[in-house]
């Protein structure tokens, strides 16, 4: 029996924080996680899902607000499940990030780490990339974003952490969507053309990609096309993503350039790159700038090492360091990311970088057989880490230093408990804060060869 029952009414103190950003009261030891509660509030609540071990609940009334409480600047935070913590202030983001990092590597790895405060950055407006689904519902052409756990589109007018100029294109293209009854994809029947809008912009706005994701290559755009450009003449690329896939991916794998050119080119840590369409960019690019900052001070480069960057992707952090070292090694299992990496260091001029398609962990022990070996090895892994292969491969290089970006505290403690195992130490840990508003956080460090 569970000390809780559905939909009676309770009050409690919030004692602390889940990884998501939930509150958690408890009933004689049960937990109950709360949504949009700050930590140390007095709160009336309802448990709506009570299993064996916790519940969810609903909060009814806040008794006593924490001085860290904000009204949610977005009017759709409640119904959009974007952002999980706007009912936070920038002060009790950056603390609940900094907590959920030192709980991860501390208290579930077991390691004794300085965890530093956290890196913020402007809270609102930082999103160079916005994929936006849309929809017809009851005749009506909706776009926005899903709510938590559907695939039901919120339909939104103004997003608070996408930068302005995408709302303002998303409604331009909405407005001519209706105009020109453009056919719009429907996911049950499989029928119907626009399945997504993205866009992408430069750190200054001065060259925007938009693309039109659709259900098979037929293009009803051109009159669109001719609008935007008139519209908006920094937009420099219009790109067409063809999916014809029952899938809940959003990208396909062939692209047609409508107008322009297929990439935008942006300036990060004084190095150029070209981004396509599919290209891994992070979002935020003031706190992207200060997170490789942070990565490269942490590596303390000399100019005489070779350093292999793995996870490579159009290689970013690489390039960025290229001027610091003797040699660059990237990896990367993307093919095309593999060709941008490489049409990224010509563009700068950059001779010292060499890239390889394939997998880290196949690609170094050839490397270290063919009598390579690297100082500094930059690793940023996606979500789900790195697995022992990777891990492996990584210890039989054996590099002075790893340097450790990760968007994932969870396999970031797993990760770093396996490194530390094995002769790789690390004192400190970075959260940066690249997603305000959210529950996501980035963290760096650098762990050395014992």
């Amino acid at each position: 029996m569970t000390a809780v029952t559905k939909n009676k009414s309770y009050e409690g103190i919030v004692e602390d924080y889940t990884h998501e950003g939930m509150g958690i009261v408890k009933i004689d030891g049960y937990p109950v996680f709360l949504p949009d509660v700050l930590k140390g509030e007095k709160v009336e609540y309802k448990a709506v899902k009570v299993n064996s071990r916790y519940a969810f609940g609903k909060v009814t009334h806040v008794i006593t607000p924490s001085s860290n409480r904000r009204t949610p600047p977005c009017e759709y935070y409640f119904q959009c499940g974007g952002c999980q913590i706007q009912v936070m202030d920038d002060q009790a983001q950056a603390d609940f990030k900094k907590q959920v990092v030192n709980q991860n590597i501390n208290q579930q790895a077991g390691l004794d780490l300085k965890i530093n405060d956290t890196v913020s950055g402007h809270p609102l407006y930082y999103r160079n990339k916005s994929q936006i689904p849309v929809q017809k519902i009851d005749g009506q052409v909706v776009m926005g974003f899903y709510k938590p756990r559907s695939h039901d589109i919120v339909n939104i007018e103004h997003c608070y952490i996408q930068k302005d100029v995408h709302n303002d294109i998303m409604l331009f293209i909405k407005d001519k969507l209706i105009e020109e009854e453009i056919s719009i994809y429907d996911e049950k029947s499989h029928q119907g053309l626009l399945r997504h809008i993205a866009i992408r912009s430069n750190s200054d706005d001065s060259e925007i990609q938009v693309v039109f994701i659709t259900n098979g290559k037929r293009n009803e755009f051109l009159s669109i096309i001719k609008a935007l450009k008139e519209a908006y003449p920094n937009v420099k690329s219009i790109v067409q993503n063809i999916n014809d896939e029952k899938t809940n991916v959003i990208f396909g794998k062939r692209s047609i350039v409508l107008l322009g050119h297929d990439f935008i080119t942006d300036t990060l840590l004084g190095q150029s790159f070209k981004i396509r369409d599919r290209s891994f960019y992070q979002v935020n690019h003031a706190q992207t700038e200060k997170l490789y900052q942070i990565g490269l001070d942490m590596a303390d480069l000399s100019g005489d090492e070779t350093i292999i960057d793995t996870y490579s992707g159009i290689g970013t952090i690489g390039l960025a360091a290229s001027d610091r070292v003797k040699k660059i090694i990237g990896i990367e299992v993307v093919d095309s990311a593999v060709e941008d990496a490489k049409e990224n260091a010509k563009l700068n001029g950059i001779d010292n970088a060499d890239y390889y398609l394939g997998k880290a962990e196949e690609v170094m022990p050839q490397l270290v057989k063919e009598g390579v070996s690297a100082d500094v090895v930059f690793v940023d892994p996606p979500r789900k880490g790195c697995h022992n292969e990777f891990l492996d491969a990584l210890i039989k290089v054996n590099p002075e230093k790893i340097v450790y970006i990760s968007c994932n505290p969870s396999t970031l403690q797993r990760d770093m408990k396996y490194l530390s195992e094995n002769g790789f130490r690390a004192t400190e840990v970075t959260p940066v804060d690249l997603f305000p508003q959210t529950k996501h956080i980035e963290a760096v460090t650098v762990l050395k060869r014992t």
